[in-house]
Formats: structure tokens, sequence, C-alpha cells
């Protein structure tokens, strides 16, 4: 009886507009740690949300549960095309099935796999995406029909180095398919603490490593001189 009260519970406050965690930590509040899994109700809530009405188990045949099925594999599609970022675990919760069934799924039907979101710089504009291809036009124009040689050339680049190891990426990775490419993620926040280096170098390796002292400003009259 009391399972009963617990899936009516977590119904009625799914109607009020409670999310996942906020009803699980009602019930833990009123029942104590771990007399309801977060897993329970979440499976519950994505049943009621499909206009599951009833609170009683479904009967049982008796026979084997047939987990990969057309409903549970169009489950999964339609759970990751809503958030490509979700893991594993939260689909065998929402859906009742097990982790093994989800992976099959998901890589053997879908052909699907999970990769880290590739880290840019910042966003260039259009502008500054042709003024860069401009300047490798010139260049090139040089290296061929002029006295430039590719090994003559020096070029630098200015990198932060954070102070502390950058947390995992984990998080960022989504399901996608073989043939995609991973999508992209803006980097850390500016306020982390680090320290900027300008390395100059050629085709054949660093030619200076540069530390640039704390506030100063790295322009042309700071490379100038």
């Amino acid at each position: 009886m009391e399972k009963l009260c617990i899936r009516s519970y977590i119904e009625t406050h799914l109607l009020l507009g409670l999310t996942v965690t906020q009803i699980h930590d009602e019930l833990t509040t009123a029942y104590g740690q771990g007399y309801v899994s977060h897993r329970t109700v979440a499976r519950w809530v994505h049943r009621f949300s499909n206009e599951r009405k009833s609170i009683e188990d479904n009967p049982r045949s008796g026979r084997p549960i047939i987990v990969i099925s057309q409903q549970n594999i169009d489950a999964v599609q339609n759970l990751v095309n809503d958030d490509p970022h979700i893991s594993i675990d939260f689909i065998a919760i929402i859906l009742g099935i097990s982790y093994g069934s989800v992976d099959t799924i998901l890589k053997q039907h879908f052909g699907l796999r999970k990769i880290t979101s590739r880290w840019v710089p910042h966003q260039l504009t259009n502008e500054q995406r042709q003024h860069r291809v401009n300047i490798c036009l010139e260049n090139l124009q040089k290296i061929e029909n002029g006295p430039w040689k590719l090994c003559d050339i020096v070029t630098s680049d200015e990198t932060w180095i954070y102070h502390r190891k950058i947390k995992s990426k984990e998080q960022s990775k989504a399901w996608v398919k073989k043939d995609e490419s991973s999508s992209t993620q803006v980097k850390i926040q500016q306020f982390e603490k680090k320290t900027m280096f300008v390395i100059f170098f050629m085709t054949n390796g660093p030619v200076l490593i540069h530390e640039v002292s704390f506030g100063i400003s790295t322009n042309a009259i700071y490379y100038r001189d």
C-alpha cells in the first residue's frame, strides 16, 4: 500500500509542476534517506508524463521481458533527439530498462558514439575570417613568386597557461553518428588564474618561449620593444 501511496504522491506533485529532483527531495524528507530512490521517481514521472493513469504494477505474463523492442528503440531516439548530452544511466532510469540495453540500442541500432565537444577560443565574425584568408593568400603568393621560403617565416602565438588542472569535459559529451564531427564549446572563463606565454617558432621548431609579466598588455609596442 505504501508503494501505491508514493506513486500517487509522485503523480499529484507532477501535476503541480514539481521536477523529479524536487519530488524526490520531498519524499526523502518525509520517509528518510534511501527510502525512495531518484531512479524510481524519475521512472514514474516519465510514465505519468506519457499519460499513464494507473499507479498499479503492470500485469506479468511470466514470459521474459523483451527490452530491446521497437517501442524502447523509438523512446531512446526521442530522448537523444531532445537532449544529445543525456547519459546512458539517465535513459535507463527513465525507460526502466538496463544500462546494457540502452547501450546496445544507441550503438548497434543507431550507430551513435559519445564524444567531447571541441573547444574553440572564441567565435570569429565573417569579416575576421575573410581577413585571415586574405593574409594567407598574400603570404602564399610571396612564397610562390618571390624570394620568400617557408622555412624563413617566423610566426608567433599567444597562449594562456592555467594555474590549475582543467576539469574534465565529461559533461560536454554528446551522442553523434560515426561520420559526424563533435560540437563546439567556448573555453573556460577569463577569471581563472593564468599566465600568458608568447611562443615564436619556425618550421623546425620553437625559436623563443616568452613569459608575459602580469598586467602587461601584448600590443604592437610591446612586441617592438
